[in-house]
């Protein structure tokens, strides 16, 4: 299941005077989008963990004008034991057309030993979900 979040864009976030949307911002969006998403679907670990990215492919598709704002929509398509893969739509608010694919691959990171932390088999479950628990 995708679950959906939008985000005002503003002046600041444009790529030098153009008027539109830097591509550094839409990452930082897709990464504000996960934030929103694991805490919709409850997902729980200790302040210690964070979610790092392994890896990450973007195409985009059309320029984002910064009063248009930004819709992600974020659905897991992969999760294991050792990462989960996830993509994200994003699309202009104001006219609902396309404006990047993000891909992420994630990981649990440990952030005082450095080490990642397996995804515990329920987690996997929330987040293929992509909603809480029933």
């Amino acid at each position: 299941m995708a679950f959906t979040t939008a985000f005002e864009t503003r002046h600041s976030d444009t790529y030098a005077d153009t008027g539109f949307v830097h591509a550094g911002v839409l990452l930082a969006l897709t990464e504000m989008a996960y934030a929103r998403f694991e805490a919709h679907c409850g997902v729980a670990k200790p302040d210690h963990v964070v979610a790092v990215q392994r890896e990450t492919r973007a195409v985009y598709h059309a320029p984002l004008g910064w009063r248009e704002g930004a819709t992600v929509e974020v659905a897991t398509v992969r999760a294991g034991e050792r990462s989960f893969e996830q993509e994200f739509a994003v699309r202009s608010t104001a006219r609902g057309t396309p404006v990047a694919t993000f891909v992420h691959v994630w990981a649990w990171l440990d952030t005082v030993s450095g080490r990642g932390v397996p995804l515990p088999p329920d987690v996997q479950a929330l987040l293929l979900r992509g909603a809480p628990p029933p």
